[in-house]
């Protein structure tokens, strides 16, 4: 029996069968209790009640206000630019500026896509600060350059003053400070909120919030979110908002102890949002107290997240999502990765780059699907005598599974062996999965009829040619089934994974088409002499 071909199948299948019982047959929720329910309402309506109270608060506090003109102003560094104002919060709009990020109006891209949502939000938490602090406050500009934006707010009980600055690369520095200017003790709770627009999300570029901790992090998707926030509370490490290929994070320096990380929506749905809140502080009369934060607005490129200078050894590329073997994923992706810029240095075409990654990670593996091909054409051979153990010892499946084993010995066969090195390439493939699957690099680059690398092939050429080559491959592999079972996978294993690649990006398409060929290639090698060696015996 074909145990490789099997197991795989297996796979496939429950994969296939989760994901359509998912979207179709999964029972509802079980809907709560008359108790709960009331429980519910009678905490939405304390909570609303207690958001009316502040709205009408901070209504007075900013009636009281000095009313200042909108101002904006641009950041920029060599890669990044960010459109800041006054208004809410300190950014409206960011703009790459490498010429890979370019549209065909001349404008680079911008990854937030915040329309009309505002990024770096400065507030304090109302329950737990002494002053009062409109929801939006009337900063005063009080500096600018090309890399910096200052702004300032006071009243009578407080100071607070901010400055953004653009460092080098996707990278910034954030600075905040508070000052008491009334004649008592008062406390004070800094919130921080960052934002990245939703957009036309779809299921190859989720967009998540990630809290992480000294040991953990945690990701929330908007669909996670949807009805009420995620918390997570200890110290905070950092915040980031990313999809696949951008982030947007927020690193407190050692000295700022932020105690949780809130992921939520805002108000109209378009945007995912994280909140950071620092510890209570209390200021005598006169005193200040200065919060530093690092921030990131760029690509999820691993040196740059690794090399996140602003706070040193904060690890930001652990927003990076290696897949299911994590570190080992990470090991194998790191070295990938140097392969394909090394690749695409030589050739100069990405395309190119990931067909000649794809030999190397054939070659690598091959010794062990020699050793998987071997022990295939072994089973095949003593098949024959397998179906006469089974017909003779039908019935007693003790004795059966005696001779089967003995068998297998006498022929020198380890039904394992078709098996074991399918399973130890597992994490290199998915490893390679991550890697193209996150590969920035691969953005919008064109290759051959493909537009963009990243996006599923608009012709789905690449699907129906690894189905056909698939299907080829399969009826050239030895198989130790009977001939009925060898028919029927030769024709569902091309079919399920056509389906799957159909809406896979074309970058992912062009490895698994090459993969498929080259096996192709190796398959019709090594039978080849096998059936030249039967028909001169015959």
């Amino acid at each position: 029996m074909d145990l490789q071909r099997r197991t795989l199948l297996a796979i496939v299948s429950c994969v296939v069968i989760w994901l359509v019982y998912e979207r179709f047959f999964a029972p509802p929720l079980p809907e709560p209790s008359v108790q709960q329910q009331q429980q519910v309402e009678s905490a939405r309506k304390e909570a609303d009640a207690k958001a009316a109270e502040e709205r009408a608060e901070e209504r007075t506090a900013a009636a009281a206000a000095p009313k200042v003109p909108v101002a904006e102003h641009r950041l920029k560094s060599e890669l990044l630019a960010l459109d800041v104002t006054n208004h809410r919060g300190l950014i409206r709009g960011t703009e790459l500026l490498s010429k890979h990020f370019i549209n065909p109006d001349g404008k680079g891209e911008d990854f937030l896509k915040l329309d009309g949502t505002r990024s770096l939000v400065i507030g304090f938490d109302g329950s737990e600060t002494d002053f009062k602090f409109p929801r939006d406050p009337a900063w005063e500009p009080t500096g600018q350059s090309d890399t910096d934006w200052s702004v300032a707010f006071k009243n009578a009980d407080v100071e607070v003053k901010s400055t953004l600055q653009l460092t080098s690369g996707y990278e910034g520095r954030l600075t905040v400070d508070v000052a008491n200017r009334s004649a008592e003790p008062q406390q004070h709770r800094l919130t921080l909120q960052n934002a990245f627009g939703i957009g036309a999300e779809n299921s190859y570029d989720v967009h998540r919030g990630v809290c992480a901790t000294a040991d953990d992090w945690e990701a929330y998707t908007p669909s996670d979110v949807k009805d009420s926030s995620g918390e997570v509370r200890g110290r905070i490490r950092w915040a980031a908002l990313d999809s696949k290929y951008f982030a947007t994070a927020v690193v407190p320096t050692p000295e700022v102890a932020v105690q949780s990380c809130r992921v939520g929506q805002s108000t109209d749905g378009k945007a995912l949002t994280t909140t950071l809140s620092v510890e209570p502080v209390t200021l005598a009369a006169g005193e200040s107290r200065q919060y530093v934060f690092g921030v990131y607005f760029g690509t999820k490129e691993l040196e740059r997240l690794d090399k996140f200078a602003v706070v040193p050894g904060a690890h930001l590329e652990d927003v990076i999502d290696w897949g299911w073997f994590g570190g080992l994923n990470r090991i194998l992706g790191e070295w990938m990765i140097w392969l394909l810029r090394a690749f695409y240095n030589l050739t100069g075409i990405w395309g190119v780059a990931i067909i000649l990654l794809t030999v190397v990670v054939k070659l690598i593996t091959l010794p062990l699907t020699f050793k998987q091909m071997r022990s295939m054409k072994k089973m095949r051979e003593i098949q024959p005598e397998l179906e006469d153990i089974k017909k003779k010892y039908g019935e007693d499946r003790v004795r059966q599974a005696q001779e089967m084993q003995a068998l297998f010995q006498r022929a020198g066969v380890n039904p394992l062996a078709g098996c074991l090195p399918m399973l130890i390439q597992l994490p290199v493939w998915i490893a390679l999965y991550a890697t193209l699957n996150t590969a920035v690099e691969l953005y919008r680059v064109p290759f051959l009829w493909l537009p963009d690398l990243t996006q599923q092939d608009p012709y789905y050429i690449l699907p129906l040619a690894m189905g056909a080559l698939m299907y080829i491959q399969m009826k050239a592999t030895p198989s130790g089934v009977d001939n009925e079972q060898a028919r029927m996978m030769a024709w569902m294993m091309p079919i399920i994974f056509t389906v799957m690649m159909l809406f896979l990006p074309s970058g992912l398409g062009v490895y698994i088409f090459a993969n498929v060929l080259l096996s192709l290639i190796q398959t019709l090698i090594q039978v080849r002499p096998t059936q030249t060696a039967a028909v001169k015996k015959s």
